[in-house]
Parts: C-alpha cells; sequence; structure tokens
C-alpha cells in the first residue's frame, strides 16, 4: 500500500514539473477568481487526472501561508530582521529580492508558493548542505590516539613501595608513599595528620628516606615543604603534599627525577594516571589480540636481516588459514629483495604462485613492484592464475625503537643479559594473507611470452623462525627443560658421536650433534647423558635437521610407561635444578616481550567498537601512527579524526552508515571503500565498490592513471568481532591498580565486556593502482544460491 502511494505522489510531482510552465500562466487568473476560465482553454489538450493536478497545485501555492521563511540557522551571513505582512522575518539581501519578486508574483500576498520559492532557491539549499554535511562529519569524528606510550611529561609520578617517616609527622611513623614526582612528593594517612613545629610559621620537614636501589646507597634525609592536606574521597585517605625545600642541592633533585623516569615501568603510577596507563594497555592489547597481522620479529645475523621469532594468537591464525609463515615466506635471495624494497618503502605485496614450465612446476615469489618495473605483472598473474595457487600477501615493515626493547625488558622484569635473542631484534615484520578479497585476478589479452627472471624462483629451504603462542594454545602436553650437558650417541659397538643436549621431557628431547654428516640413523638410537645419570637409553628419531644438526627424539610406546616415569621422579626428586630450567617459563616471558612490542608498533589503522544503541556511536577510539598512510586521502585534525569519508552513506539526508551496520551485524566481513583523487585540483571523488571492481568506471580510472592524471585511494575494511572478553595480558594489566583501587579496577574489569569489534582500516592503494595500470581486474563472483 505504502509503495503505491509513493509511486502516485512521484507521478503527481513529475506531473507538476512537466507543467510547471502553465501553472505560472494559471496563477493571475486565480487571482481574478478566473481559474476554471484558464483550466478551459486547454481541456482539450490535458487528459483529466493532469488537469486535477494541475488545478489542486494552482490553489495550493496561491494559498495564504503563516510559515516564517527563517534561515537563521543556517545563514552564516549578515542578515535582516522585519515583517511582511505581519509575519516575522530573517533574511538576508538575496533573500529579500527573492521574497520581493514572488510576491509580486502571487498579487503582493505571503502564499506558500512565496514561501516555498524562498526556502527552496540554489542560494538557501547550498548553506542546508553545508549544515547537513557538517552535521554529518561531526557524526563521524572519533577520538584519536597514537600506539606510543602516553608521555606524561612533567607530570609524571610513580607509587613506590616503601614509607618514610619524620618526627614531627604522625610522631615519627612510617608513613607509605601516595606518589612520587618531580615536584615532591604525597604522603598518605588515615586520618587527619598529627603535626609538631617548633613554631607556627616553620613548614618545613625533615624525612628519613630508606636504602632505595637506584636512589640512594644509604639512609637518605630531605628537607620538604609541607603544602596542604586534603582528603581523598576515591580512595578514603588523607593524603599530604609536599615539596622540595629551597636548600635542596640541585644534584639531589636531578637524581630523583632520573630515579622516577626509570622505575616508571616497575612501579604503578599514581591512581589517576595509572588509569590512563592502564586503559591504553588495555585497548592496545585488545587490538592487537584480535589482529589479522602475523608479526615476525627480524634480526641481523651475518649483515642481513633474518627472521627470528613468529607471533601467533587465536585470531592471526584463523584469519590466515592458508598462509604459513616458516613454509611460505621466501628464503636467500628473494627475502633480502624483499628486504631492501621494504627498507625504501615500508609496505609491499608479495605474490607466491606455482607456474607450469616445459620440465615442472616452479614456485616463484616477487613483488608487485618488482613486476610492475620489469614489465612481467599480467603475464605473471595469467600463468600463476591457471595453476589456481595464486597467494598474495601484504607485507609491512618496523623499526624497533631501543625505548621499547627496554620498556618491554622493564614491564616484565626480564633482564636483557639472560635473552641476548630478543635484543638482537631490530625489526618488525607484519604479514597478513589478502588473497580472499584480491579474488581470481584476470586480464583482458594474453601477454607475448617473455622469461622470467631466476631470482624469483623459490628454493624448498625454511626459515629456521622459533614459533612463540599463548601458553593456552600450547599443544605441549608436559613440561621441557632447557640444558647444556653432554650427550653420547652409540652408533657401533665401539663407536660414539658427541652432541649436546638442548631440552628434555619426560617423553622426549632434542641435541645438537657435533657432526651430522657422519651420523646414519635406522629409526631408533641410544643415547647416554652422563650428567643425569642416564646410561644407553633407546629413543626413536622424530626429526633429523642434517644442515642444523638438530636431532629430536622421542620414547618407544613400549617404554614410555617405564622411562618417563623414572624421568618424573627425577624432576621430581631434583626441583631446585630444573625449575629454573622449565622452558615454559622462559617461553612465557618471551612471549610477553614480543606482545609489548607489538602493541606499540601495530600494522594498521584500528577502530575500537563497543556496545551503544545507536550504530554510529559504538565507534569509540581509533588508533594509528602519527605518520598514518591509511587514513588518506583524509587526514586527523588534532585529537579527532573524521570517519565520515569511509563510512557515511552518500546523498543521505543524515548521519547514516549502511556499511557500518552490516559489518556489525556480521553480515559483512570485509570491504573496500575508493576514492580517486584528480591530480590537477585534488578533487576527492567517492566511488562505489562495485563499480571500481567490476563497472564500467573502472576503465575510465584505470586510463586516468596510466596517464597520471590521477590517483586510486582504496581502503580495505575488516571487523573482526571480539569472541574473548579478556586477553593474554588482562590479568597483569589490571594487576597494579588492584593495588590502589579496587572499585576502579572492578569498573575497568566490567569494561572489558563492553567491546564488541575491532575494525581495522588498511590502505591497498599500492596493489590496485599497479592492476589499474596493467589493465588487471578482479573476476566478478556469482551470488550464492
Amino acid at each position: 500500500m505504502s509503495n503505491s502511494s509513493n509511486n502516485q505522489s512521484s507521478d503527481d510531482a513529475a506531473i507538476i514539473k512537466q507543467y510547471k510552465v502553465l501553472i505560472d500562466k494559471l496563477i493571475p487568473l486565480q487571482h481574478e477568481n478566473r481559474l476554471l476560465e484558464g483550466l478551459n482553454k486547454f481541456s482539450a489538450k490535458l487528459p483529466g487526472r493532469v488537469r486535477n493536478i494541475v488545478k489542486n497545485e494552482v490553489i495550493r501555492v496561491t494559498s495564504l501561508t503563516n510559515a516564517v521563511a527563517d534561515n537563521s540557522e543556517f545563514a552564516k551571513f549578515p542578515i535582516l530582521k522585519f515583517k511582511h505582512f505581519g509575519i516575522p522575518m530573517r533574511l538576508d539581501k538575496v533573500g529579500q529580492q527573492i521574497l520581493a519578486r514572488e510576491t509580486s508574483r502571487f498579487d503582493d500576498r505571503y502564499t506558500v508558493g512565496v514561501f516555498e520559492s524562498v526556502m527552496n532557491s540554489e542560494h538557501y539549499q547550498s548553506h542546508i548542505k553545508k549544515e547537513l554535511h557538517q552535521k554529518i562529519v561531526n557524526a563521524f569524528k572519533v577520538e584519536s590516539q597514537t600506539f606510543q606510550d602516553i608521555d606524561f611529561g612533567a607530570d609524571l609520578a610513580i607509587r613506590p613501595n616503601f614509607t618514610v617517616s619524620s618526627p614531627e609527622f604522625e610522631n615519627g611513623k612510617h608513613c607509605p608513599l601516595s606518589s612520587l614526582s618531580r615536584q615532591g612528593m604525597v604522603l598518605q594517612t588515615k586520618r587527619q595528620p598529627v603535626i609538631e613545629l617548633k613554631s607556627p610559621n616553620d613548614n618545613i620537614f625533615l624525612f628519613t628516606f630508606p636504602t632505595v636501589t637506584g636512589l640512594n646507597d644509604k639512609a637518605l634525609h630531605i628537607k620538604f615543604e609541607m603544602l596542604a592536606s586534603t582528603f581523598n574521597k576515591d580512595l578514603l585517605i588523607t593524603e599530604t603534599h609536599f615539596s622540595f625545600a629551597a636548600s635542596t642541592p640541585t644534584k639531589l633533585i636531578e637524581r630523583w627525577s632520573r630515579y622516577i623516569e626509570s622505575t616508571a615501568n616497575q612501579f604503578p603510577l599514581e591512581r589517576e594516571l595509572e588509569i590512563e596507563r592502564v586503559l591504553q594497555n588495555l585497548e592496545r592489547d585488545r587490538i592487537f589480540a584480535n589482529s589479522p597481522w602475523i608479526p615476525v620479529f627480524l634480526g641481523p645475523k651475518n649483515g642481513q636481516l633474518t627472521p627470528l621469532y613468529e607471533l601467533n594468537t587465536l585470531q592471526n591464525k584463523e584469519y590466515n588459514k592458508y598462509f604459513n609463515v616458516g613454509k611460505d615466506l621466501p628464503t636467500k635471495q628473494i627475502f633480502q629483495n624483499l628486504v631492501k624494497e621494504l627498507l625504501l618503502h615500508k609496505e609491499t605485496f608479495l605474490l607466491i604462485g606455482n607456474i607450469k614450465a616445459k620440465s615442472e612446476d616452479v614456485n616463484v615469489a616477487v613483488t608487485h613492484r618488482q613486476l610492475a618495473k620489469t614489465g612481467l605483472m599480467k603475464q605473471f598473474i595469467e600463468l600463476a592464475t591457471q595453476s589456481e595457487q595464486l597467494r598474495v600477501v601484504q607485507l609491512r615493515l618496523q623499526a624497533i625503537k631501543e625505548d621499547h626493547r627496554n620498556t618491554a625488558f622493564e614491564i616484565h622484569d626480564m633482564a636483557a643479559s639472560d635473552y641476548p635473542n630478543l635484543t638482537n631484534i631490530s625489526h618488525l615484520l607484519f604479514c597478513k594473507d589478502v588473497s580472499d578479497w584480491v579474488g581470481n585476478l584476470k586480464i583482458d589479452e594474453p601477454e607475448p611470452f617473455k622469461p622470467f627472471p631466476k631470482v624469483i624462483i623459490k628454493d624448498k629451504s625454511k626459515w629456521p623462525i622459533q614459533l612463540v603462542m599463548e601458553s593456552n594454545s600450547d599443544r605441549r602436553l608436559e613440561p621441557r627443560y632447557s640444558m647444556n650437558s653432554g650427550v653420547k650417541i652409540k652408533t657401533g659397538l665401539f663407536s660414539q658421536i658427541d652432541a649436546t643436549l638442548n631440552d628434555l621431557s619426560a617423553k622426549g628431547l632434542s641435541l645438537t650433534v657435533s657432526e651430522p654428516l657422519q651420523l646414519q640413523l635406522d629409526g631408533t638410537v641410544k643415547i647416554s647423558i652422563k650428567d643425569l645419570k642416564l646410561h644407553s637409553h633407546k629413543y626413536e628419531v622424530v626429526h633429523f635437521d642434517k644442515t642444523r644438526g638438530i636431532l629430536r627424539l622421542k620414547l618407544p610406546k613400549e617404554l614410555v610407561k617405564s622411562d618417563s616415569k623414572k624421568l618424573k621422579q627425577l624432576f621430581h626428586s631434583n626441583t631446585k635444578y630444573f625449575k629454573p630450567r622449565d622452558m615454559s617459563v622462559k617461553q612465557s616471558n618471551i612471549y610477553r616481550f614480543l606482545w609489548e612490542l607489538s602493541i606499540r608498533n601495530q600494522a594498521c589503522a584500528s577502530i575500537l567498537i563497543t556496545n551503544n544503541r545507536f550504530t554510529i556511536d559504538r565507534l569509540k577510539t581509533i588508533y594509528h601512527k602519527q605518520d598514518c598512510n591509511d587514513l588518506k586521502p583524509f587526514s586527523a585534525l588534532g585529537n579527532e579524526v573524521p570517519l565520515h569519508g569511509f563510512f557515511a552513506d552518500k546523498n543521505a539526508q543524515g548521519p547514516k552508515s549502511t556499511i557500518l551496520d552490516k559489518m556489525l551485524r556480521n553480515s559483512l566481513r570485509d570491504a573496500h571503500v575508493v576514492h580517486i583523487e584528480r591530480s590537477k585540483d585534488q578533487r576527492i571523488i567517492f566511488v562505489e565498490e562495485e563499480e571500481f571492481l567490476h563497472g564500467k568506471v573502472r576503465n575510465q580510472i584505470s586510463e586516468l592513471i596510466t596517464k597520471k592524471s590521477a590517483e586510486a585511494y582504496v581502503s580495505h575494511l575488516i571487523a573482526i568481532r571480539c569472541d574473548e572478553q579478556n586477553t593474554p595480558l588482562t590479568k597483569k594489566r589490571l594487576a597494579e591498580i588492584s593495588k590502589i583501587d579496587l572499585d576502579i579496577y572492578q569498573k575497568l574489569q566490567t569494561m572489558q565486556q563492553g567491546y564488541t569489534h575491532v575494525m581495522y582500516l588498511t590502505n591497498v592503494s599500492t596493489f590496485h593502482n599497479v592492476l589499474l595500470r596493467f589493465g588487471i581486474y578482479p573476476e566478478k563472483q556469482s551470488a550464492p544460491e
């Protein structure tokens, strides 16, 4: 019913528009009460329905109105207040001209037609559109934060765990500290403190500080001036504020400041500052825990950057089902060329494919820039898609700052000397398999064959990357102990080979063989470990890497019960020896260290989304780097980022986002938002995703990019639901605040339930611009039945 009424009203509007000239001619006749006479002149030419619509429209626009033509809400220029036929109005000069002209047409009367002419004029509508656009921009503005730690500057204050005392304050009792800042300190007492001064005007106190590592080697006496005592309603305690006395040595104040800076990551901060720090850590943890990017940590080895660690989470493992870092990341020369490109451009797209050659299939790996430079892009796509094994991996490289490494060691109370491999980390490589949204690529015409360079052919070797994962995801069923003992491997009746025991568990072990090429294995082996008093223990071979000399062994099924029981008894009876060597503890420390590096160097802009009745209000905070390209062609404005260009419905009559609705209802996981910027005037034009990928517009864009007269900005959006309330580090983040304020601790714990999604905003323009330049397009997927 509603559809039919809408259709009828649109038909009426079309008829009114068509007969606008006739309506204008009939208006003067209506003033003279001769409307029917005028209509009868055109009766032969007008159908009955059209005659009635024209008649009713003339009567409507000539009827008197008391509506106020008031543009004061949107006119940003001088306006005039006056009355027209007793009706108050606020118009500018142009509005007055329109009003005078239209009232003369309507026999000097203020009618519906006059009101509509004034309010619907292009002059006023432009201001209404500007006001509407500003409302949309304001609705999609989101608070902005960077991934870097909050810099509290001069306000930095720690909450140490020692007490101080003064004979004149609280009768010499030892009082705990609420905070220690560069300006002084704050002491806490249960009630108003007892103060005994020699004279009423004397407010200088001499406090005794205990021996504090990093501050003083022996008891220290410092004079402070008391400022004021206030009652803290949040903590239900009295806090007394002190500042350094004027006679305090400058060197002491400098040492004091250095102590505060050096211990900021080892102690909780002052309550308000600690709440800010915890909130930031919890939000960065959530972004990383749900991130689809796999972080790979690189370090220099023999003058070249090589992968050392790979950090796995449940989410990045799920998102990259068909991409394995150890297996698919190219080695040797391909990787070094890849690193050179990343050091220069910070980002690239790696294309991994299988090409059918005359004799055998060849695995190749090459970046989109290398293919574009050599002109082999179309040929590579054509051959790689024939085998249906083409994969595209987006890579982003970031250098690790020395401050980040030091912070990670301090937060988790780790000694850098115990983890030499971690101190060697210099770069962080983020990997993400994007083959699903790239789709099946096609070319218009086959390319003439050109030989591929040998440098892009993959070898079959793998990187010895250490896989690090959260303890709940670890597949190991029993503890392993890190060892460094001599081992004898029996190879004959009177012959044996030396090896080193790397690690040991109740059911298996790992060795490093000194002369791997001389070791011949037949499925089982006997070993002796003198330090552990194990002689000729039989093991089965699990894997032997001859290039590295790593030999992994396990107990045979028939010996699992007896031998593993003996080893468990050995571990239990020598707890002091084996507990420090438990690799799960070391693995946990490595995991947390790598996690800390990752949250400060995340791969792309990320938006935290919370529960809310209104969809747009669910956009809480956007985290991004200061030099972030993911927001292009837009940019941050101070501490806010206007996201209307990515989410707002175009030509809508108010703030609305269909794409956000779909993504948060989980009916749409991935989406592309496309803008084209014209080079000559930097004008930005929005293009629908379907038109950009498969429509006629794609050919026009391709021509503009080939001529370098325009550039495409393509943003990839993915919304990932937060299935887990907590992250692996939530307990640690909240541990310090629980000692300060239990109510805030519980509120922050409850707040974690409010996060529903994390949306990742990634600029993928470089890859799409290359596809457009070479006339490559994704194949249109058929709709599911």
